[in-house]
């Protein structure tokens, strides 16, 4: 059986980085994304107000664990699945790291994108007050959160999947949010 990581965190946070950054270092590995599953199987419902298209939830764990079984993917030592949704989901026999941004960080990053400031504003305070990394432990046994620079998390991640000792931290961010204006985001 390949061992399963989980990469989850809010939009911005290096996910997809970070996933193609270990699937290089690591031979016979495959990056699974958990929102090309769901384009690719039709589960992203109606877009909604916002320009946002929610997920079925139990529809895509489904068809994640679908893909997982097959025999072309079940023969890989390492599979990387990545994506913000999978905090919410239940995988198991996973590893999941919980990628964090300084909430500064994230919002340059999310405005580059150009994401509307309702969608900058839900996913600043949803990375402010942890909710992927309470939604991960609350579904997944192992769980880690990394924050810093690409380099330093590469290395975190990489001890992670080699069962090297790494302290898991839990990071609060949300004093962050005093820390500049962030008034526009709490209305």
């Amino acid at each position: 059986m390949p061992k399963i990581y989980v990469i989850t965190g809010v939009p911005g946070t290096g996910k997809t980085t970070l996933a193609r950054s270990i699937s290089k270092r690591l031979k016979n590995s495959i990056v699974i994304s958990a929102n090309n599953i769901a384009k690719d199987k039709g589960l992203l419902i109606k877009k909604d107000i916002d320009g946002a298209f929610p997920v079925n939830i139990k529809k895509l764990n489904r068809s994640i664990l679908a893909v997982i079984n097959k025999n072309n993917i079940k023969n890989k030592k390492y599979i990387i699945l990545e994506g913000h949704l999978l905090c919410e989901m239940k995988l198991k026999g996973a590893t999941v790291i919980v990628l964090r941004s300084h909430i500064k960080q994230l919002e340059l990053r999310l405005k580059a994108r150009k994401y509307p400031l309702k969608k900058i504003s839900e996913n600043i305070l949803s990375e402010a007050t942890d909710y992927c990394g309470v939604m991960a432990l609350k579904n997944y046994t192992n769980v880690y959160e990394l924050l810093g620079n690409k380099k330093q998390v590469l290395k975190q991640a990489l001890k992670i999947i080699n069962g090297d000792t790494v302290i898991s931290k839990e990071f609060d961010l949300l004093n962050e949010l005093n820390q500049i204006n962030y008034n526009k985001y709490l209305c």
